[in-house]
């Protein structure tokens, strides 16, 4: 029997109609027959007697259960209670107060450990057990309900704005566009940039820091619950709406298809492009960064959580700036595209190292390889652009003469654009370096030149103001006048250099450049000189043979053709005053004196009432050429003398 009782454990929870089946078996071995082996007698009276303690045993388990089951169902009760009474209430479970709050995750507590509990026990078919576990799954799940309500909730009343100061998108200054109908283009004023402002911290606060705690609690209760999806899911949500809100209503920017931006005008395009470079980095920079620090705050005990759901809230927004930009990309490369160009990718190629920090996860390796492949695209454009750029200014040409002389409208597009190159220098010397060029001036050292005259930005600069000044050549063969010819090249000319030396350029054309091209146009100034005035200045020369008449006859000539002279070149222009009067101080010396000298000597032979013109005549005259005037100047009222 003691082999048996070894075999035969002491089992809790055995039933009822177990043991008195045994009982039944007994029974019926003793009733089969009467004049049983004492031995199996006395087996059988051992195990009746083990089944008695085997049902007292179960007995007392059962009882125990019994109880354990009351108070848990006492507790549930309670819970439920709480939960429950959340459910018709409607305000945030963060404005009851800290006290209610730790009331209702107790309550939650006490849910989830009756659900545990129960999965713990051995299974029952007892109904009032299998009653009180549905329920306590019902609770859990508007428990949960009540969470993520409370969290939408709470992201939505309590998120922060960005401030004004990181919001500024103004431009550079004006649009420079090239039209021959454009008169003036010269005081293009350039802009400072408001990057310093817009990025003079990287921090914002996107959500009020004392909900962030109450936010952080909800997450622990729904991820131990089981229902950290369903958190992740309502969080990714209400934080791309507010990135969505702040893209359209605080930066409005909008969002374009492709086919959108392939069929925009160049006006509306121009401004997009400048709000792009600007939004990117806004975007990326300041709240892209502060996102992914909120993310942070907020998952920190649930590490793989964080990357995968600031991947799911930024994706959209960031797909769609970079598909504005892989759209514009797209475009035939027009040379007024180059400087906007030329800010996209600077912006691009800038971010990428932030980028790839924000990013750094495999979750969001795709949104990596995406901006890489953008600032990749953008700069093969951007050296297209630049290239072209270049090539319409070689290839520039006209079948008439520039009115009066003056600076051509496209010397003015092309200098004043170049005046904004400078601001992209870091960008232009990393784009061009491997491109050659012919550069006039030959490289050279010493302590008055500067590195940035030879940088790779630098020589090609020079090389696109030489294709300029080819192209102007070509111009100034239209003038059937040739003195006019010398008056276009030397405005023009004198113009490229003073917008070289008043600007950054100069760090990049370099002093030799100056010099040479200021020699240039004061020899245009020679060469105007001699083909206006060599041959009217001749007809004052004196001849020891020259009669009174001859004399008389010389001074009407020169008179005469000083007054075409005058006709002609009042309606020239020379636009800058100061070289302009340099102009007029030089023509008088040499034209005045000149009659001066030619009267003294002849005043005897022509007399004074032959005179037409005094000297005082002449210089005043003189100083009405240049002046663009519309039709030539009557010079009645200037006569004196007939």
């Amino acid at each position: 029997m003691a082999g048996l009782e070894s075999k035969l454990p002491v089992v809790p929870g055995v039933k009822n109609h177990v043991l008195e089946a045994c009982h039944h078996v007994v029974k019926a071995l003793r009733a089969s027959d009467n004049n049983l082996d004492p031995n199996l007698t006395k087996l059988l009276s051992d195990l009746e007697s083990h089944l008695s303690t085997l049902e007292i045993v179960d007995t007392k388990v059962v009882v125990v259960e019994d109880t354990g089951f009351s108070e848990i169902k006492k507790g549930f009760k309670e819970a439920k209670k709480v939960i429950l009474g959340w459910e018709q209430n409607q305000s945030m479970i963060l404005e009851a107060g800290v006290s209610k709050a730790d009331l209702f995750f107790q309550a939650l507590h006490d849910v989830q450990r009756v659900l545990t509990s129960f999965k713990a026990l051995p299974i029952r078919t007892n109904k009032k057990e299998k009653d009180v576990y549905n329920q306590a799954a019902v609770v859990l799940d508007i428990a949960m309900f009540r969470l993520e309500k409370e969290l939408c909730d709470v992201l939505n009343q309590y998120k922060q704005h960005v401030q004004p100061q990181y919001l500024s998108v103004s431009s550079r200054g004006k649009d420079i566009v090239y039209d021959e109908s454009f008169v003036s283009l010269d005081d293009v004023v350039v802009e400072a940039t408001d990057d310093q402002q817009i990025l003079g911290s990287n921090n914002v606060v996107l959500l009020d820091p004392l909900v962030i705690p109450h936010i952080k609690a909800i997450a622990k209760a729904m991820f131990a619950c089981d229902y950290g999806q369903a958190f992740c899911e309502a969080f990714i949500t209400v934080r791309r709406d507010a990135l969505d809100e702040y893209m359209s209503t605080t930066l409005e920017m909008e969002r374009f298809s492709c086919v959108d931006v392939l069929g925009m005008q160049w006006e509306d395009l121009n401004g997009e492009m400048r709000k792009w470079t600007k939004v990117l980095k806004i975007v990326t920079l300041v709240y892209l960064a502060s996102e992914k620090q909120l993310c942070d705050k907020i998952f920190g005990d649930f590490e793989p959580s964080s990357a995968a759901c600031f991947v799911e809230i930024s994706k959209d927004t960031v797909l769609s700036l970079l598909a504005f930009g892989e759209a514009v990309s797209l475009r035939s490369c027009q040379p007024e595209m180059l400087e906007r160009f030329l800010g996209m990718y600077e912006v691009s190629a800038e971010l990428l190292l932030d980028v790839d920090n924000l990013f750094g996860d495999e979750t969001g390796s795709f949104l990596r390889m995406a901006f890489h492949e953008l600032a990749k695209t953008l700069a093969d454009r951007t050296v297209a652009t630049f290239s072209k750029f270049k090539n319409a200014i070689a290839s520039d040409e006209s079948t008439r003469a520039f009115s009066g002389g003056g600076i051509h409208h496209l010397t003015r597009y092309v200098m004043n654009y170049l005046k904004l190159l400078p601001e992209y220098k870091d960008a232009l010397n990393t784009l061009l370096g491997n491109m050659q060029v012919d550069d006039s001036i030959p490289e050279k050292t010493g302590q008055d030149i500067l590195p940035s005259t030879f940088s790779p930005m630098a020589r090609h600069l020079r090389s696109i103001v030489t294709a300029l000044e080819s192209t102007l050549e070509r111009k100034a063969q239209l003038y059937a006048e040739e003195p006019l010819k010398y008056i276009f090249l030397m405005n023009n000319c004198h113009y490229m250099v003073q917008k070289v030396k008043t600007s950054e350029l100069r760090h990049f054309f370099g002093d030799e450049w100056i010099r040479k091209h200021i020699a240039s146009y004061q020899h245009n100034v020679t060469d105007y000189e001699r083909a206006t005035w060599s041959s009217v200045l001749s007809l004052l020369k004196d001849n020891s043979k020259d009669s009174v008449s001859t004399s008389r006859d010389r001074c009407r000539l020169f008179c005469l053709a000083f007054d075409d002279v005058y006709k002609n070149q009042t309606r020239w222009s020379v636009p800058d005053p100061e070289l302009r009067d340099d102009l007029h101080i030089s023509t008088s010396v040499k034209v005045v004196q000149s009659y001066r000298g030619f009267l003294a000597r002849n005043a005897d032979r022509i007399g004074e009432k032959h005179v037409r013109y005094t000297c005082e005549d002449i210089e005043s005259l003189l100083l009405d050429l240049f002046e663009c005037l519309p039709s030539p100047r009557s010079l009645r009222s200037s006569r004196r003398r007939w």
